[in-house]
């Protein structure tokens, strides 16, 4: 459970408008590993995109491997908590304090990159298209890649927001069927609560799926404010709410105050919630990962 949000690999493109062969038959969650529905979605996505003209390869990412202390914050170990929040509290703001470990993409990398070993080679076939084609093949890749989706894991997805959205929605909610109601959990988040409310913090809602968010959730409204508005055209284009904002585009020295106020606050919920966490966390991990992959998706620590 790192503190950075679970966010999920995928952009933000256009609407669903239908793709391909009018007959396809969509299957009811596919069989097999995700890796192999991953590659049954990638070689539909690849039978539609050249229906419509285009060549696309199908392929599939090589998983991420985690590292010894992000499995050991999966399963709410304290020590490895520990040494991820005291120095990036929940991940809210050091995303900007460390913006190259955080992929923050305002910022241009203070070091070469290492090269991709596995590189996606539709990369190379987008970047030698004019602007135009370049348009057209997006708006078809994007049709393509939910077509797939709803076909493969029988998910009904009108586009990729709408995607992630269902996914989330579904992680919320078997959490709270589960967790919520799991007595031994709920004895622990009450414990945690009362521990930082004697710590000087307040708290809201005391369900164990609410206290394990409440740090995050705090300094993230605090963050959201800071962004800018996005102007109308683009963000129908990236099929976002009326009012939506960008994320905030703040420099070391404007970020670092707040990291050190979400340190102090990390801090203080780890030490009360020192066993809540190892209880709450394992299953919180297992919901995520299995809800994700029934939607196609993968949760990014």
């Amino acid at each position: 459970m790192h503190g950075k949000t679970t966010a999920i690999a995928v952009l933000l493109l256009a609407m669903l408008s239908g793709c391909g062969h009018a007959d396809a038959r969509r299957t009811q969650a596919g069989p097999g590993t995700p890796a192999q529905r991953a590659l049954q979605a990638e070689s539909m996505r690849a039978d539609c995109m050249r229906d419509r003209g285009f060549r696309y390869i199908p392929y599939v990412a090589p998983a991420r491997e985690k590292t010894t202390d992000e499995l050991r914050e999966e399963a709410g170990d304290y020590e490895a908590m520990k040494r991820f929040r005291q120095r990036n509290g929940y991940g809210v703001f050091a995303f900007y304090v460390y913006p190259q470990e955080f992929g923050n993409p305002l910022v241009p990398p203070d070091r070469p990159l290492p090269p991709d070993p596995d590189p996606d080679p539709n990369h190379r076939l987008m970047a030698a298209l004019s602007r135009t084609q370049f348009g057209a093949y997006q708006d078809a890749d994007t049709a393509c890649y939910l077509r797939a989706v709803n076909d493969v894991y029988g998910k009904d997805v009108t586009s990729i927001s709408d995607q992630v959205d269902q996914a989330n929605a579904q992680v919320a909610e078997s959490a709270r069927s589960t967790l919520d109601r799991d007595p031994r959990i709920a004895e622990r988040a009450g414990a945690m609560a009362a521990c930082l409310e004697s710590r000087g913090h307040r708290i809201g809602s005391k369900l164990p799926t609410d206290m394990a968010d409440r740090g995050r959730r705090a300094f993230e409204a605090i963050k959201r404010p800071m962004g800018t508005r996005i102007p109308d055209d683009v963000r129908e284009e990236m099929d976002q709410p009326a009012g939506a904002l960008f994320e905030p585009d703040l420099s070391i020295e404007q970020a670092r105050p707040y990291l050190d106020r979400e340190i102090r606050d990390a801090l203080d919920d780890l030490e009360c919630g020192r066993d809540f966490y190892p209880l709450f966390q394992p299953r919180k991990t297992e919901i995520d990962s299995r809800v994700y992959e029934e939607f196609g998706l993968t949760p990014l620590s």
